[in-house]
């Protein structure tokens, strides 16, 4: 199989890496699973990365403290590089449904972790799917903004990447709803 990876270590202009990062992600047909967790997992490296190891060994996430938490299957664990992107997230503080980053631009990132399979093994975690904020603004002072989501992991009918608009309700990491409505203001 013919897989399409990018090096990590090339980034004269972070900008370019990113987009880049994304678009490897996007052009993983959808109808290849094993590929498209490989490529979603590198892009949580790239853009989220962990103090130690990486996002494609591990086993589960917890928040714990106001910190997402990976654990691997030789039980260690490792917290974000830099904490300041973990912003929120819903379900279990031990079982998360959904962990919600912002990178350094402001941009929301949210990762969806797909249930186990309960084989009664340890299992790496899957990536449901991982969506990306893009927003849009309106007037001539850009006072009215519209948020779109636009995921990566699941595709349309036609297996490209889709889009949503709908607010989303979140836990922040101190305990207070966290909430991003489809239409806000500037």
């Amino acid at each position: 199989m013919n897989m399409q990876t990018f090096d990590k270590t090339e980034q004269q202009n972070p900008q370019n890496f990113i987009a880049q990062a994304v678009f490897a992600v996007e052009m993983v047909d959808a109808g290849e699973p094993t590929q498209k967790q490989k490529m979603a997992k590198q892009l949580l490296d790239t853009l989220f990365p962990l103090e130690i190891g990486s996002h494609e060994d591990v086993v589960s996430y917890e928040i714990n403290y106001r910190h997402v938490q990976a654990f691997f299957k030789n039980g260690q664990h490792s917290g974000l590089r830099h904490n300041k992107h973990f912003v929120a997230y819903t379900g279990d503080e031990c079982n998360p449904d959904n962990i919600l980053f912002r990178d350094e631009s402001g941009t929301h990132v949210e990762m969806t972790i797909a249930r186990s399979k309960g084989t009664g093994c340890l299992e790496l975690v899957e990536i449901d799917d991982i969506q990306i904020e893009t927003c849009t603004t309106f007037g001539a002072y850009k006072e009215i903004g519209l948020r779109h989501w636009v995921s990566l992991v699941k595709g349309d009918e036609k297996r490209h990447p889709s889009a949503s608009n709908e607010d989303k309700e979140y836990v922040a990491k101190g305990g207070d709803d966290y909430c991003l409505t489809f239409s806000y203001a500037c």
